[in-house]
């Protein structure tokens, strides 16, 4: 049922891509004007509460179902029934035993670091929303396999929405933390409600021996990744926290907001390319034309939205008085936003290694990258803080040029001329902002200058020096939405 041909992948995949962008960018419209009016409300060692608590119960979700979820969408084949039966009962299991095991550990933790109830409550909402997700996969890898993203980006939507909503309403009204509990229950709930009366599925409890041998072929290996993922980033971030403190993380997650908000672009690339590539591993040219071009819109996002946000976030600092509180976590953005340009490059390209099944290759580079972050972020935010922790991720960052070179060797891909004129425009674009700087006008009008002079000098370069390239973007676009008027 879920065959699909080379035309119409390619069809589905621009389609699914464009989607996701736009509707991305007003998902994040709200969830950053959400974030931002909650760090304005909060304190910084609240922020940082939050994080530390999402990070905790983030890990959770890398041993929630070993992989499986993943070789159902890798899958050449139709699913049956059975495997998907499977995968449920395994995942759930696999849930069930997690909990546990957090509300075991987490109870000798809360009573050594003396949390009050606003810790505990922050925890229960999450391992609820971790619950909840986990009921969630089944109907997200078929909609998946379908490259029907229009459904789950209307998830996403829905959810963030909501969350934002309630969140900084409750804030607003002096719950404080409270409202990140309330929050997160409520948006778990639309986001469950919403994705089932789309796709439903023949729900039920099943174990086959020789389903399960066969998914886990690719999904312990794929897994193998996430679990070394875990220990990369989310303990490292836990290791991080205990270092630097509520506050010092909190200010850390301002930062990191500010460089996820355009990555939000790369989000929707990622997530319909790992199903795009799958489907067409046995097609070299197309898999190397469908990755050069997930690579330049990529970079062609991504570079100068990460360039302008940094140039403007200091002077909407300035600009409010009571956010100046935020004002050491300007130079930690500037690194974190350089590691970010790196990571959006380098992110498709692990994925495309993992969809043609090279999934030891990519192990191999998360051993090195997991290495590298438990030797550098640890010292360095021991000796400056979370100055340290931002320095630490570029170094670590810069060594996926490994991952561009290996690139260019499995599927000739010439990433450096690939993403030329996106590095130029941006370099031009921030030459440009920093001299603004010296404009003799007030905070508000500057950064009125700022963004409109930064879309116009990116705009312009690639007027004259891109022009194929918006062609092809321009008749994508043109044919998403004759599709979508038919």
């Amino acid at each position: 049922m879920d065959q699909i041909g080379i035309e119409e992948i390619k069809q589905r995949a621009s389609s699914g891509i464009l989607f996701l962008t736009f509707r991305n960018i007003g998902i994040q419209a709200v969830s950053t004007l959400g974030f931002f009016l909650l760090t304005f409300l909060l304190g910084t060692g609240e922020v940082g509460l939050f994080a530390i608590v999402a990070e905790s119960i983030g890990i959770l979700g890398y041993f929630s179902d070993v992989g499986l979820a993943s070789a159902l969408i890798q899958k050449k084949d139709s699913v049956t029934d059975t495997e998907l039966r499977t995968t449920f009962t395994i995942q759930q299991i696999l849930v069930v035993i997690s909990l546990v095991i957090t509300f075991l550990i987490y109870g000798h933790f809360s009573e050594l670091k003396h949390f009050g109830s606003k810790e505990n409550w922050i925890m229960i909402s999450l391992c609820f929303s971790f619950f909840v997700a986990s009921l969630k996969t089944i109907p997200s890898v078929l909609l998946e396999r379908k490259l029907n993203f229009k459904i789950l980006s209307t998830v996403d939507i829905a959810e963030n929405i909501t969350f934002y909503v309630i969140a900084v309403l409750l804030a607003f009204m002096g719950v404080g933390a409270y409202s990140y509990a309330v929050a997160a229950f409520i948006r778990s709930l639309v986001g469950l409600i919403i994705i089932y009366s789309y796709q439903s599925w023949p729900i039920g409890i099943s174990f086959s021996f020789s389903t399960t041998k066969n998914l886990f072929k690719y999904g312990i290996p794929f897994q193998l990744n996430s679990f070394i993922a875990v220990a990369k980033d989310r303990l490292s971030s836990l290791l991080v926290a205990g270092i630097i403190g509520r506050d010092g993380f909190g200010i850390l997650s301002w930062a990191q907001k500010c460089t996820r908000t355009p990555l939000s672009l790369m989000d929707s690339m990622i997530r319909v390319t790992f199903p795009a590539f799958s489907r067409l591993q046995n097609n070299p040219e197309m898999l190397k034309l469908t990755i050069e071009k997930s690579v330049y819109y990529v970079a062609f996002f991504i570079f100068p939205s990460l360039a302008g946000i940094s140039l403007v976030a200091p002077d909407f600092i300035q600009l409010i008085p009571k956010y100046h509180k935020w004002d050491p976590a300007i130079l930690p953005l500037y690194l974190l936003s350089i590691n970010a340009c790196i990571a959006s490059v380098t992110t498709p390209l692990t994925n495309a290694f993992n969809a043609i099944g090279k999934i030891t290759l990519t192990t191999k580079l998360m051993i090195m990258w997991t290495v590298l972050t438990w030797i550098f972020y640890p010292i360095l935010s021991l000796k400056y803080g979370f100055l340290g922790t931002s320095i630490a991720a570029l170094i670590v960052g810069s060594s996926s040029f490994i991952v561009w070179h290996l690139s260019d060797t499995i599927f000739q891909t010439k990433i450096f001329i690939l993403i030329a004129k996106p590095i130029i425009s941006t370099l031009i674009m921030i030459l440009t902002l920093t001299l603004i700087n010296y404009l003799p006008f007030t905070i508000g009008l500057i950064i009125i200058i700022k963004i409109f002079v930064g879309i116009s000098v990116y705009a312009i370069f690639h007027l004259l020096f891109s022009r194929q390239e918006l062609q092809w973007l321009k008749r994508q676009i043109q044919s998403l939405l004759v599709k979508k008027l038919a």
